[in-house]
């Protein structure tokens, strides 16, 4: 299964990969819907549907569990890095056959990892957009958990002023939130990651199990433009009816070792002065 993906990507005049919180999960950040994940350990209705900012600038306050959910939450960031699977994501794009990253998760690691065309139906966390007028401001790593710390105090305080005086970022002097999708808020940039299923010749579905829509409608998308389909999920293929190669594997595990067989068609294929094509 492993060459047999290589050779399609190797071949691929336009990969597109599609990726759920499985990817991130093996940087050590918790999966939200699975057992044991985030929602199995706090209610996503009392966290006012995992946007507990609007409502706590609108005076409602903080919700039940929503400091520790925070906290959680900037502590896993903290500690998370790309892992295997992200570095070799960003390879595939230096060797110029992945031409973008759809993603499902909200922690910045495919950036870092490299990847430059990334679309993040769900938000980044490091981006915070104003609430006022919509401008949006990234984050660098220090000054998002340097504004965590402050936050968190602030809220463990119950200091509003000081909360409102940390969030009002925006030139416009509105207050700003992380940029990121809560339950009943409409995804981002849909339109753009629509395109990009149907444009390419090669579908990549990564630690994703479709549950959630409607990016689980993407690779729909892309079978019916005509492109091939790879999917790579831990513990089992769930979008078996579309894919034309399934590989049960950690992603950290199987697309490193994709890359690296990779790399050995193309070698093979310039030496033998042919050029490459799918086996």
């Amino acid at each position: 299964m492993i060459l047999e993906a290589a050779s399609l990507i190797g071949s691929a005049r336009n990969l597109v990969a599609f990726g759920g919180a499985g990817v991130s999960e093996e940087s050590g950040i918790p999966t939200f819907r699975d057992p044991g994940g985030l929602w199995d350990r706090f209610d996503p209705s009392e966290l006012g549907g995992g946007d507990i900012f609007s409502g706590l600038f609108a005076g409602s306050g903080i919700p039940r569990g929503g400091l520790e959910f925070m906290s959680e939450i900037l502590s896993v960031l903290k500690d998370a890095t790309p892992n295997p699977g992200h570095r070799a994501l960003g390879e595939l794009e230096s060797m110029g056959i992945l031409s973008s990253v759809i993603t499902q998760n909200i922690d910045n690691l495919h950036r870092e990892a490299g990847n430059s065309r990334v679309i993040e139906v769900h938000g980044n966390i490091f981006r915070l957009v104003c609430m006022s007028c919509g401008t949006k401001q990234m984050l660098g790593r220090e000054e998002l958990f340097s504004l965590g710390d402050e936050l968190m105090a602030h809220l463990k305080s119950g200091d509003l002023e000081g909360l409102i005086k940390l969030a009002s970022r925006c030139s416009c002097g509105g207050i700003c939130r992380p940029d990121v999708v809560g339950f009943g808020d409409p995804v981002q940039d849909m339109p753009q990651a629509i395109e990009e299923a149907k444009s390419c010749d090669l579908f990549l579905i990564l630690g994703t199990s479709g549950a959630v829509y409607p990016a689980a409608y993407l690779p729909g998308h892309a079978r019916k433009a005509g492109a091939r389909i790879i999917e790579i999920n831990a513990t089992e293929c769930c979008f078996h009816k579309l894919a034309n190669v399934c590989i049960v594997a950690k992603t950290g595990d199987a697309l490193p070792a994709i890359v690296e067989c990779v790399r050995r068609l193309r070698r093979e294929s310039e030496e033998s002065g042919h050029e490459f094509e799918p086996r």
